[in-house]
């Protein structure tokens, strides 16, 4: 019996229209089944775009200035504002971060390059996400109990993602578990180095090795 190969192409003609038609971003959304945990938006951000992607009041940083970038202003929310969120261009994941849950918030921060430094360099930072200290270092646990694995994200967050020029500013926004700590270094992390909390916008110490 031959087989019919209508079925194949009728499928591949549905794909395409959903890459490059009308209904794209509707095709996006339903095959996008993993969560964004971490992007970056808005080239040369201010806080007033901070504080509507977040849809409310933000916290400026104090002390929040590491060698190479400064963290201006940061705020913890458990829901985008959806229009801010479509309006805005991401940079690291294609269709932004999907809305949240009860068990996960979102860490955000407007990132600048500091006063006096390069502004042509391109400054590479890690965020490293855990719910312990003794987790920041750790590889392995010995059951899917014991521990909680440290969420790492290593990026260039001041380029314009389209075109890779350096930008002035950018907001940089995490997907966490309620509660977890997430802490903004250079790259990469060092033992008891410098390090910024993104829920606080304070100086803090990245934990040093057991």
């Amino acid at each position: 019996m031959r087989r019919s190969t209508a079925w194949p192409l009728a499928a591949a003609a549905v794909m395409l229209l959903g890459c490059i038609g009308p209904f794209a971003d509707t095709f996006d959304e339903a095959v996008q089944d993993t969560p964004a945990n971490y992007d970056e938006c808005c080239v040369d951000a201010d806080r007033a775009l901070l504080e509507r992607l977040a849809g409310g009041p933000v916290t400026v940083a104090t002390g929040g200035d590491l060698d190479t970038v400064r963290i201006d202003a940061v705020v913890t929310t458990r829901q985008l504002d959806a229009a801010t969120e479509r309006d805005v261009s991401w940079g690291k994941d294609g269709d932004g971060l999907i809305a949240n849950d009860d068990a996960t918030e979102y860490v955000l921060a407007l990132v600048r390059r500091p006063a006096g430094g390069d502004q042509k360099a391109r400054i590479l930072t890690t965020v490293t996400v855990f719910a312990r200290p003794a987790d920041a270092w750790r590889t392995s646990c010995p059951s899917a109990t014991a521990c909680t694995l440290p969420a790492v994200y290593e990026s260039a967050p001041l380029v314009d993602p389209s075109d890779g020029s350096p930008v002035a500013s950018m907001i940089i926004a995490v997907r966490v578990p309620v509660g977890h700590t997430a802490l903004l270094t250079t790259d990469p992390p060092k033992s008891a180095g410098p390090a910024v909390d993104l829920r606080t916008g304070r100086a803090a110490k990245f934990p040093g090795r057991a």
